[in-house]
């Protein structure tokens, strides 16, 4: 995936949720022709009225393979705390990430973000954005876990979040994991409880409940297993699609290890956990794991881990990014001057997305 150019279609989608966010209207809705350039127009004169220039805290950067590293203008007033990042699988220029005020969106490989809202201002800067899931099973179709107003809520667009459709919701708690197979939406909640959401009937089941709220979903592209991680720590892996876990024990023995701040997980069975302890690899599914011992640390604490498609792997720590060329042996320090935690490192092309909290 390549974030290349600005493709002007999409633009208009971008600038139109801003449009949406920030005007006021006392009638109904206009009907909105995302081809029009007189609608463009209106919009992009919204958003420089709401906006100006780039806020003081950039949150997000970019940075191609061989380590050249640059901050990306960040076009709101606040400080944030990204979450994730996503590259919509039909247009690998636009992004979104999450965010606890609301979500962002590029259009330009990352360069520049922006708040983003749907057209009924669902999304906005006072709801809390835990997770984007976008169907691979179905072209178009994503899904979206907010809180907003005391209420935790799941939301399905088929328009790129311009409109949305409530799925269900909870009070006072909400979705942390969210990940999808079949016609199964799985919802890691707040409260240790995991659900299981069918599509096709609406209908849904508690399949366990934990001591502790589930912050990690993850299919393994293969289909099994399904790994979870904990608030209070540990990786867990079910085989059976979610009907019970056990717990990857291998990880007890290291001090740290189990407090598990990223998993990857590879079409290719590997695993790379970033965690308190240092960044650790698995080859066998999780059944046993190794430190990479070499990496030159200010502090043990791997906050995000990335690895693209020819093995170089990229680690953050501390606000700066490790690399290696050679599965580990030796390592490259990129400083970024984006905080003291990378929250996210993505793949876009040849270029990495950065966000921080």
């Amino acid at each position: 995936m390549e974030g290349k150019g600005i493709g002007f279609g999409v633009v208009v989608l971008v600038w139109g949720g801003l449009f949406y966010l920030f005007s006021i209207s006392t009638s109904a809705p206009a009907v909105v022709s995302f081809g029009n350039g007189n609608f463009f127009a209106q919009a992009a004169s919204s958003f420089n009225g709401a906006f100006g220039t780039a806020g003081s805290s950039q949150p997000f950067g970019a940075m191609d393979e061989n380590g050249n590293f640059q901050k990306s203008n960040f076009h709101f007033g606040g400080s944030v705390n990204i979450s994730q990042i996503e590259v919509l699988p039909s247009d690998n220029s636009l992004l979104f990430a999450a965010s606890d005020n609301g979500i962002f969106a590029s259009k330009d490989g990352g360069k520049n973000w922006y708040p983003f809202s749907d057209v009924e201002k669902k999304l906005n800067s006072s709801t809390a954005v835990y997770k984007i899931l976008f169907n691979p099973a179905k072209k178009g179709e994503s899904f979206i876990s907010i809180f907003s107003a005391g209420k935790g809520t799941v939301y399905k667009s088929e328009k790129n979040f311009m409109t949305l459709e409530k799925v269900v919701d909870f009070d006072a708690e909400a979705a942390y994991g969210m990940e999808i197979k079949g016609n199964n939406l799985y919802l890691g909640l707040s409260n240790g409880k995991l659900l299981i959401y069918s599509l096709s009937t609406g209908g849904s089941r508690i399949l366990s409940t934990f001591s502790s709220p589930i912050t990690g979903l993850r299919f393994s592209p293969s289909g099994n297993p399904l790994y979870m991680t904990l608030k209070s720590g540990g990786i867990y892996a079910s085989y059976n699609n979610g009907e019970s876990f056990s717990r990857l024990k291998y990880l007890d023995n290291y001090s740290g290890a189990n407090k598990v701040n990223d998993l990857l997980v590879l079409s290719s069975g590997n695993l790379y956990a970033a965690t308190d302890y240092g960044l650790i690899r698995s080859f066998d599914n999780g059944a046993t794991w190794k430190v990479f011992k070499g990496m030159p640390l200010d502090v043990a604490k791997i906050s995000a881990v990335t690895v693209n498609s020819d093995g170089k792997i990229f680690a953050a720590s501390n606000g700066k990014i490790y690399k290696s060329a050679d599965t580990g042996k030796n390592w490259q320090i990129i400083e970024t001057g984006l905080g003291t935690q990378i929250s996210v490192m993505l793949f876009d092309g040849n270029n990495i997305i950065i966000g921080a909290k």
